[in-house]
């Protein structure tokens, strides 16, 4: 009888692994985030109000939170970037 799946059976283990792995470093820099706007420094007080709006943007290893306002102006700066190139 013919092989249904192309897939090999190592493959799908090693692509879960590499997952899990690559799941496991970002949550480990997501529980080291700052304490503060990495733009403005202002302080992150944990609340529910504050939790749902501050922004937390994790890049390789680096973990960076940004404040609502400063988010604001950081996309309208990204915007006019775009806006440049286009």
């Amino acid at each position: 009888m013919k092989k249904l799946r192309n897939v090999k059976p190592g493959t799908r283990k090693k692509i879960r692994r590499d997952a899990s792995s690559e799941l496991a470093q970002k949550a480990a820099a997501f529980l080291n985030h700052p304490t503060e706007c990495c733009l403005c420094q202002t302080d992150f007080k944990r609340t529910k109000k504050t939790v749902k709006t501050w922004h937390v943007t994790v890049n390789e290893s680096r973990a960076r939170l940004t404040c609502p306002s400063c988010w604001g102006k950081l996309n309208k700066a990204l915007d006019g970037l775009k806006n440049e190139k286009a």
